[in-house]
């Protein structure tokens, strides 16, 4: 494996944070596809609490959402 295969960053479902190589969880679904979170707090708020990362002020989602609507593009 290259050194540049294994520095890949994940970005975590939730958040959009980027996870560093050996931190966070991984969930995997039933048909194979697979969720990266960078900590319990996220994986909890979207599997357990079934909230969406756009409705949830500190998600990168959220914040850009709140870009958009103060510049008056439409949603």
């Amino acid at each position: 494996m290259s050194k540049a295969a294994y520095r890949a960053l994940k970005t975590c479902k939730f958040c959009g944070a980027e996870i560093e190589p050996g931190k966070g969880w991984m969930y995997v679904l039933a048909d194979g596809t697979i969720w990266y979170f960078c900590s319990s707090k996220c994986a909890k708020n979207m599997l357990h609490l079934g909230r969406k990362p756009e409705r949830v002020r500190w998600t990168a989602k959220a914040r850009e959402l709140k870009q958009k609507r103060r510049l008056g593009q439409n949603v």
